[in-house]
Parts: structure tokens; sequence; C-alpha cells
């Protein structure tokens, strides 16, 4: 692989200008859901004081993805429309954002509308990504998912803080009014957005082109590809980390370290941090280094940071832990969704995307659930340890899958093969 100067992002989006539009819809649209969660969280708790309720508000949006995670890819595939269905899901949005100011006082109405958004989010995610590949040229790609991760991280940084002072200056209905006007600016900007091009080709080898039918397509390209399935198993393995670190990171900050609140949301925006700084880098570091390496390396580091905290759990380890697996979990995972991406037939991209979503969602909603019951036998920093270290070892598969050595490097043709580094 011939290693390439790095790209200025205002040059990049300047000749790119239809992705440049989309990644301001994505900037608002992921601002306005950074900053409804915590509102709609604190507003749920204030309203029925029940952690129950914050529980199963919480829960929804596993379950949505659990249940249309592939119905959404295999509708992208199908209708064959990504930015119709993303225009559609953001203004249908928009609608659910005004239904949470008119259901403001009833807590089975506001998880019901939340579930609607989470459904709808699972519509927009392979419909955004299919996009993203047809905006933007294989080398280019890479950096697309780069910039857009940047965006999405730094609206990590600003949506709860935002959101949370709006719902304690003004209270939750006039906060659901300015998410509804920001959504609804994010819907109109995608007005702009016109058709794609189709820029970037299927990886040469790894699939034929054609229309396989619903789940059988994306069961034959896991069967045809050692690739595709490692890169699957990736995701599945972060699954079995993150589904016991989100469940538990509370009891272990709290419980454990002895933090107090305000130290865990540092720690927590910790991760952000560095990974708002990965995002520009993910071009460059993949021209340089190809995918493999990145990907592996990113996924290693930062699944053993969360083992290293959880054998020494102190509030000074935690905020090097978070700021330090922050960077390389977001290369690691970007750089291997792109590369999932340039593996899988365009016919295939929105199932691919959406059905892994979907089992993606599932293991971390089993490993929640199971892991709240290990805690009470043998203690949340070590289910969490455990979970983690799972992650790290089943890397040997994935290595083992990966070994491959076709790699996508040209542009406006199927790309050639060549060692995988």
């Amino acid at each position: 692989m011939s290693v390439n100067k790095g790209v200025k992002p205002i040059g990049f989006l300047m000749r790119n200008p239809n992705f440049g539009t989309l990644l301001v819809v994505n900037l608002v649209s992921s601002l306005v859901g950074s900053g409804v969660g915590i509102a709609l969280s604190v507003h749920l708790y204030q309203l029925t004081h029940s952690p129950i309720w914050t529980a199963v508000l919480a829960a929804v949006p596993t379950v949505a993805g659990v249940a249309f995670g592939h119905l959404a890819g295999t509708v992208t595939d199908r209708w064959s429309a990504p930015l119709r269905i993303i225009r559609i899901a953001l203004f249908l949005r928009v609608l659910v954002l005004v239904a949470l100011f008119t259901l403001a006082d009833s807590p089975l109405g506001l998880v019901c509308a939340v579930f609607a958004q989470a459904v709808l989010q699972q519509l927009y995610t392979p419909a955004e990504q299919v996009l993203i590949a047809d905006y933007v040229t294989v080398e280019d790609l890479a950096e697309a998912n780069g910039l857009n991760s940047f965006a999405s991280n730094a609206t990590r940084l600003i949506g709860p803080a935002l959101g949370g002072f709006i719902m304690g200056w003004a209270g939750f209905r006039w906060t659901a009014i300015g998410v509804t006007t920001l959504m609804l600016l994010s819907a109109l900007l995608s007005l702009l957005l016109r058709g794609s091009g189709r820029k970037t080709p299927t990886a040469g080898g790894t699939a034929e082109e054609g229309e396989e039918g619903g789940g059988d397509g994306y069961l034959a390209m896991l069967r045809r590809s050692r690739r595709v399935r490692g890169l699957v198993l990736l995701q599945l393995l972060d699954a079995v980390k993150e589904g016991p670190l989100s469940s538990l990171f509370p009891v272990l900050m709290l419980g454990v370290i002895g933090a107090t609140s305000g130290q865990m949301g540092l720690v927590n925006s910790a991760f952000a941090v560095s990974a708002v700084i990965a995002g520009p880098m993910i071009g460059t570091v993949v021209r340089r280094l190809g995918y493999r390496l990145p990907v592996l390396l990113g996924a290693a580091i930062s699944n053993c940071a969360i083992v290293v905290l959880a054998i020494w759990p102190s509030l000074p380890l935690a905020l090097i832990a978070f700021i330090v697996s922050g960077l390389p979990f977001t290369i690691s995972w970007v750089g291997g969704q792109t590369w999932l991406l340039l593996s899988t037939p365009r016919s295939l991209r929105g199932r691919i995307v959406g059905t892994t979503g979907a089992i993606y969602a599932g293991v971390s909603l089993v490993a929640m659930l199971a892991s709240g019951v290990l805690a009470e036998w043998f203690g949340p920093r070590w289910v969490i340890g455990l979970g983690s270290f799972i992650a790290v070892a089943g890397l040997i598969a994935v290595t083992a899958l990966l070994n491959e050595r076709q790699q996508p490097t040209s542009t406006g043709q199927t790309a050639q093969t060549a060692p995988a580094k």
C-alpha cells in the first residue's frame, strides 16, 4: 500500500460537498440525541422517583436494536434509496420529539416515544453508512468515517452538558421544544443532499455482487468471507465487554472506587476527549498501516486498559484508562466498520450493518443482564474485568480470520489484491 499524505478536513469536505452536508446533518441530529437522552433520564426520575423506570428507559434502545436492526438493513438494501430513508427517518424523529412535549407527564408515554425514536435510529444507521460509502471513494471512506466519528464524539462532549443545563434552567418541555427545533433543522438540511453517484465499489474477491435475499444473504456473506466473519466477531466481542461496563460503570465508580457523581462524569467524558482526537487521524492511519494492524491493535489496547482498571480500581487509573482507550478504540471501531463495508457487495451493505447491529444489541443486552447477576456474587470489578478479558482473548480468533491478503486500494474500480498489513 502506498503512503499518501494526510488529507486536510477542509479540503476533503470541499472535494466531497454531499458528504460535508451529510456530516452537518449527522452532527445536529447526534447533538439532539445526546442532549435529549440526559434530559429524559433526569425528567423521568423526577417524575417517578423509580430506578425501575430509568432502567427501562436505558434498555429500550437495545431492545429496538435487537428487534429492528436486521429489518432496517434489509429495507435499505431492498429499497436501494438510502437518502430517501434518511430523510423519512429525520422527519419522523421530529414528530417523535413533538410527542415528548405532549407526553411529558406520562412515564409510559415517554418510554414509548423513546422506543419509537430508537426504531427510527435503527432505520437511519444502515442508510447513513451506505450513503457515506456512496458519496466518497475507496481511499476517502476511512477519512469520511473518521470525520463522522469526530462529529459523533464531539456531540458526546457537548450534548449531555447542554441538555442537562437547559433541563435545569427551563424544564423538560422547553428542552423538548429546543431539540425538536434542532431536529427540524437537521431534516431540512437533508433536503440539500443529492444523488449518491456510488463512488465506493465493492472490494474484489470478497463476495460476488448479487441480490441475495433477506437473512440468507447475510449468512452467505459470513460463510464466504473469513474477513467478514472476523470483523463481525470483533464487534460481538466488544458487546461482551461493553455490556458489563455500561451496566456496572456507576457501581464501579461510586461503590468500589468511591468517586462522586461529578468525578464519574469526568471519567466518562475522558473517553470522548481522546475519541474526538482519533476521528481526523483515522484516514491517515489506515493509508499508512492498512486496516488489519490498527483494527486489532486498537481493540487490544482499549480492552486491556479496562482489564487493568478492574484489577487496580482507583480514580486516577480510571481517568487514565478511559483517556488511553478512547483513541485506539475509535480507530479500531471506525476502521473495522469501514473495512466491513469495503468487503461487502453494495447489495448487502445495509444488511451487514443492520443485522450485525441487531446481533450486537442482543449480545450486549444478555451481557448486561448476566453482569447484574454475576456482580452480586463476584463483585462488579471482576465482572467488568472478565468481560474485557474475553474481548482480549477473542482477538486471537479475530486475528486468524483477518489474516487474508486482499486489501482495498484502488478508486473507481474493484479493489486489487494486496498484502493486508
